[in-house]
């Protein structure tokens, strides 16, 4: 039972006891958010979905909508230190008495009805939301599209980025199976951008069930890098010569091609200004260069290759040690194969949390010759340490609360 003067820090707990399992409806969160009135919103809304990349796609729609002098709400997850990671105002935090409000909307309205720990902050966000005078919402999906808490909101513009294999025991093992249910984020006769090359029929079909307008990568709009700068394509406009950014180009031309689709107004210069300042929190995150300390939230073999790619582009002269913390329910040798050629030694440790993969399911994964497995990302860091030398590189990767912890200690490197 919930207490009225619970503290954040309380909430939160509460609403981690109280989760409830995912099951396949959304029936009751949506009849919660009407009695909320939290459906119907005057904002013009970004829904975006996609194994990898949402994000920093919704980083780049984010700040190009702000300095272009919109009013941006945005809801995004997991957060990596602190739970108000997860709502920014305007490009602000907000404060912990504002969530608290909030929560206590939420469990004032309940009655009875049981919500994931996701869903009861979904509501949260859009309470948050309504109290403000916003012109934009982007929200980022948390698994998979189709019984994501977010897509009761009826989206402007549904984005996809991409499509892998992750979150099998929920979305299907298959790419045709996870296209299926991140599809069901398309809304009719409103415009989807796909990001994905290899569109699986599946998306197709769904598509045309729920009379969506498909805007497909290479097809309707395209981009192309090229040495010191690269392009972007669409029916309307072509922008030569952009500034490389700091986020992978694929995502920042998605979210181009979904604000030209949206049909907002930002002015050319605004986006050439803006594109190459924007940085998310653990995406290939360079915080040390002598030795490269690198993290990045890689968990899953496409991030895994993307990251092996990027790693290519820097010069290391030495030797490379990775510290990896991996979730049980991921391809954790998925994860580690793109990267196997690259690695000198391994640190892997298991993570602070129940889904963490154990150490005895580590030892059993990674190779035997060039691991060893530590007690923790601590410790498994501060081994890496020890070993490099200043021409060597250290990343931290695996997982989200493999960068989450890797943050938190605060480490002078």
């Amino acid at each position: 039972m919930f207490n009225k003067n619970y503290s954040l820090s309380m909430w939160l707990k509460y609403l981690e006891k109280s989760d409830r399992k995912i099951i396949y409806d959304l029936s009751e969160i949506k009849s919660l958010a009407k009695k909320l009135d939290v459906l119907d919103s005057k904002a013009f809304i970004f829904t975006v979905a996609g194994t990898n990349g949402k994000g920093t796609t919704c980083a780049m729609l984010e700040r190009l909508l702000l300095n272009a002098g919109y009013q941006v709400g945005l809801y995004t997850s997991p957060h990596l230190i602190k739970f108000i990671e997860r709502i920014r105002i305007n490009g602000f935090f907000l404060n912990e008495e504002d969530y608290i409000s909030a929560f206590q909307n939420v469990e004032s309205e309940r009655n009875g009805i049981l919500l994931t720990y996701f869903e009861f902050i979904t509501l949260a966000a859009l309470i948050l939301f309504k109290r403000y005078s916003l012109d934009i919402l982007i929200l980022e999906v948390g698994l998979g599209g189709r019984l994501d808490a977010t897509n009761i909101v009826d989206s402007d513009i549904s984005i996809i980025t991409n499509i892998g294999i992750d979150h099998t025991s929920f979305l299907g093992t298959d790419r045709a199976s996870i296209a299926r249910e991140k599809s069901g984020i398309f809304r009719k006769n409103k415009i989807s951008v796909i990001g994905e090359v290899n569109i699986p029929d599946s998306m197709y079909q769904i598509a045309k069930e729920k009379k969506t307008i498909l805007k497909k990568n290479n097809v309707d709009w395209s981009w192309e890098k090229q040495d010191c700068y690269w392009n972007f394509f669409h029916s309307d406009i072509k922008l030569y010569n952009l500034p490389i950014t700091q986020i992978p180009l694929s995502n920042a031309a998605i979210a181009l091609a979904a604000l030209y689709y949206s049909g907002i107004k930002i002015d050319e210069k605004i986006i050439r200004e803006s594109i190459s300042n924007v940085q998310l929190l653990g995406r290939f995150q360079i915080i040390s260069t002598r030795p490269y300390i690198i993290i990045d939230v890689a968990h899953n073999p496409d991030a895994a290759f993307y990251l092996s790619k990027k790693i290519d582009e820097i010069d290391i002269k030495g030797k490379i040690y990775a510290v990896v913390g991996i979730l049980n329910d991921k391809d954790i040798s998925g994860i580690i194969n793109p990267l196997k050629s690259k690695i000198h030694y391994w640190f892997a440790a298991p993570l602070k949390t129940i889904r963490t993969a154990t150490k005895k399911q580590l030892k059993d994964i990674f190779p035997i010759y060039n691991t060893s497995v530590l007690n923790d990302i601590n410790e498994a860091y501060k081994k890496a340490l020890i070993l490099a030398k200043k021409q060597d590189a250290i990343i931290v990767f695996g997982s989200f609360w493999t960068v989450s912890e890797f943050l938190s200690l605060n480490i002078q490197v």
